[in-house]
């Protein structure tokens, strides 16, 4: 081995000579590895170690806790000199701003030792910090800070929805009250631009570290760093890290009032960030009913958040009928009780109109969800999402993750949420300020507990809604793995008592490469989706397939070919929540025409009949078709009898509305994240128009653009029918209506033979692909 000057073993080789004998040296010898961290010694250039110091300094910036004007100036100064010199004196002046140092070994273990930064936190906030490292090895890797008192956020709170593989969050670890009571502290690096996600491989170069806190007062935990690459638990067990103390001050409550565009108080999406775009509350420490996969918050008039003194933005917004507003909220009185207050607007209000918005398929436990310390979330956290999504039914399916748990929600009747939190006890741990508060439109949101046959034996022919069930237990069944294999008995039990059924997420399973309506492609029938659909409505036993996730073409596809052959099943608007798309409940909607608002168990079952009979669009919520008829025969109601071919005429309210400016496809507000439905994409060009489809047995058949400004305008227009036929109105891919009939000398509705053939040829495939997967006892059937 090589030594130095002083007769002792340098650093380089001494981490040589221990990598070659293993790590569990390293893990017994640790203080040989990473003694004097941070005192100058690790070999850097000038020129590149400025040049990164500079980027710091901008990053500081950007972060909202800049370097003081002083020490900006004089570190300006010393990089204009690049001597060693200028370094020790940039890292003086540095160290004072800096949490931790480490030191990387060869195989990215660090030791981390106190920084002098002032260990100041604020209450329900976030602090920045810098992060020493000296990297001898060059390694270009991430790095993680973690504690046993946090959790790190990584990228979380930058995000607008993400898959259950990535997220990571405390309440997917923790499962009883006095484990989260522990969990006070949050860490993000901040990674944007000027700065890297990895290690530049630099000598020395610094992390910018932001550090939340829950809690006030007094607080203590023990601070690790490492890399990405390095073993985590042979990071602990090297105890590589030290005990530090923090003073966190306190933050304040902030009351909401929040108005309804009437002036009645009502629940509301907001979405709180302060000026480095940073989430509140911190979305690492969410438990129920705020949920860490989302950026927003649900709170109603009356309720509170907490937040420490700063400048924020704050939007409102109730969904997708109304206009998203950004406020700027300063909080820095002391003297003065905070208060937000907003007033929402609506550009449409569909429901006044007589067409009441729901969702057909959520969850509470599953996917985005986590499923302990509660096995997914209790039905008063749904209903607020509900209500906040402005929505008047939330269908909220258990399926197999968390189902034992969450078949206990289930009463065969709609749920009457209190205005309680679900796990008040794990809140309370969580410090949690939120206190729940009844408003006058609750009563326009219901929530009933159904299933979704999904992750049962049967689930391979496609997953099952099933709406209005009386009993949720198929006879005979102790556990799901006792349940049919194939979907048509359970249908039929289901019909039997009286539920309104169908496919979820019809597209999956069908994708083709054509993108034309209707195509000819035989889809592969190996999804998840609407497989065994054609089978089952043959049979009378489905009422509906849903949609507005997947591509349009994928879901219409197969739907027009069924209604070209005579059946009249329906097409819902559904979300799937939080899995095709943890954005919000309600990105996919059904709009049921009723003749009086839907109230408990009566109008839920209304609303559902009125599903079942195709009184219904639906869509993203962006376009509305309020009241389409032909020749005076209403949606959903009966057929237009002609004696021979001629001309009908269609009328309905067309109301539409996009941005005055395109929203960039990039843009967070351009969502759902997974699906393809939304006005944006229906603009034309860069106007404000898009294009109103009058569809004929599945065929375009005439176009008319209309401006997308949120007026309600009348349409009417008259086509040739030539033969018995089903008529539509689209505008895709942002909503659709269901058709209404015409028949033509009393004949059924027979106009495609190849839409026929195309069902035969799926039915032939459907087998195929299905059948060894079915119990050799329930073949023959």
């Amino acid at each position: 081995m090589k030594s130095d000057r002083d007769g002792l073993l340098t650093r380089r080789a001494l981490l040589s000579t221990l990598s070659a004998i293993g790590f569990g040296l390293l893990a017994t010898r640790p203080s040989m590895v990473f003694s004097d961290i941070g005192q100058g010694d690790t070999t850097v250039e000038p020129q590149p170690y400025f040049a990164h110091v500079k980027r710091l300094v901008k990053a500081l910036r950007m972060a909202g806790e800049p370097l003081s004007l002083e020490d900006e100036n004089q570190i300006n100064q010393l990089s204009k000199t690049l001597d060693t010199g200028s370094i020790k004196k940039a890292e003086k002046i540095l160290d004072r701003y800096t949490l931790i140092r480490t030191r990387l070994g060869e195989r990215g273990v660090g030791k981390a030792v106190p920084g002098n930064a002032k260990r100041q936190l604020v209450e329900q906030g976030w602090r920045t910090f810098l992060v020493r490292v000296e990297n001898p090895f060059g390694l270009q890797v991430g790095m993680t800070i973690s504690s046993d008192s946090g959790v790190s956020e990584g990228e979380l709170s930058q995000r607008t929805s993400i898959s259950a593989e990535t997220h990571y969050t405390v309440q997917h670890r923790l499962a009883e009250p006095t484990d989260i009571g522990k969990r006070w502290m949050g860490f993000k690096l901040f990674t944007k631009r000027p700065l890297t996600k990895i290690l530049t491989g630099l000598g020395v170069e610094y992390l910018v570290l932001q550090v939340f806190s829950r809690d006030s007062g007094t607080r203590s935990s023990y601070l690790q760093a490492h890399t990405e690459v390095a073993p985590r638990i042979s990071t602990w067990a090297l105890k590589s890290g030290f005990q530090a103390d923090f003073n966190c001050l306190p933050s304040r409550d902030v009351s909401l009032e929040i108005k309804d565009w009437d002036g009645v108080g009502c629940m509301a999406f907001l979405l709180i960030r302060d000026e480095q775009g940073r989430l509140y509350p911190a979305p690492a420490h969410r438990l129920e009913p705020d949920f860490d996969f989302q950026p927003q918050i649900y709170r109603a008039d009356g309720e509170t958040v907490r937040l420490p003194d700063g400048r924020y933005t704050i939007d409102t917004w109730r969904g997708p009928e109304y206009l998203r507003e950004s406020h700027a909220f300063i909080l820095d009185n002391p003297t003065r009780k905070p208060h937000f207050k907003a007033r929402l607007q609506r550009w449409i209000n569909a429901a006044e109109l007589g067409w009441y918005p729901g969702d057909t398929h959520i969850h509470a436990a599953g996917c985005a969800h986590y499923e302990v310390p509660t096995m997914g979330v209790t039905p008063e956290a749904m209903i607020r999402h509900v209500r906040g999504e402005a929505l008047v039914v939330g269908s909220v399916l258990t399926w197999a993750p968390g189902y034992y748990y969450q078949k206990e929600f289930f009463t065969g009747h709609v749920h009457h949420s209190e205005n309680t939190l679900g796990h008040a006890e794990f809140q309370s741990a969580n410090n949690t300020s939120l206190q729940p508060k009844a408003t006058p439109h609750d009563r326009d949101s219901m929530v009933r507990y159904d299933i979704e046959v999904s992750g049962f034996p049967s689930s391979h022919s496609g997953h099952l809604v099933l709406l209005r069930l009386k009993e949720q237990d198929y006879p005979g069944t102790n556990n799901l793995a006792d349940w049919p294999t194939w979907n048509l008995p359970i249908l039929k039990w289901a019909k039997a008592q009286g539920a309104v059924v169908g496919y979820a997420h019809c597209g999956a399973g069908l994708v083709v490469e054509s993108e034309q309506l209707p195509n000819y492609e035989i889809p592969p029938m190996d999804g998840m989706g609407a497989n065994e659909y054609i089978v089952d409505l043959a049979h009378d036993a489905v009422d509906f397939m849903s949609g507005a996730e997947l591509r349009p073409v994928t879901e219409l596809n197969y739907w027009y070919h069924t209604l070209n052959c005579g059946f009249r099943g329906t097409m819902v608007g559904e979300t799937d929540f939080p899995c095709l798309s943890d954005e919000r409940v309600g990105t996919g909607r059904t709009y049921v025409g009723l003749r009086k608002k839907p109230i408990g168990d009566a109008g839920f079952s209304d609303w559902v009949d009125g599903i079942k009979r195709g009184r219904l669009y639906f869509g993203d919520g962006r376009s509305h078709f309020i009241d389409y008829q032909i020749n005076n025969e209403h949606l959903g109601g009966d057929d237009v009898e002609l004696v021979q071919p001629g001309y009908v005429t269609l009328k309905a309210k067309i109301a539409a509305r996009l941005e005055e400016v395109p929203i960039a496809a990039d843009d967070d507000n351009l969502t759902p994240k997974y699906g393809y439905w939304h006005l944006e994409r229906a603009r034309i060009g860069q106007t404000r128009q898009v294009a109103l489809e009058i569809v004929v047995n599945g065929h375009s058949v005439a176009t008319e653009e209309i401006l997308a400004d949120g007026s309600l305008r009348d349409f009417s227009m008259s086509i040739k029918i030539e033969e018995s036929s089903w008529v539509a109105l689209r505008i895709l891919p942002s909503g659709h209506t269901h058709p209404i009939f015409v028949k033509v000398a009393k004949k059924p509705i027979r106009s495609s033979k190849r839409s026929a053939q195309w069902c035969l040829d799926c039915i032939d495939l459907l087998w195929k692909e299905k059948s060894h997967r079915i119990r050799p006892s329930e073949r023959e059937a």
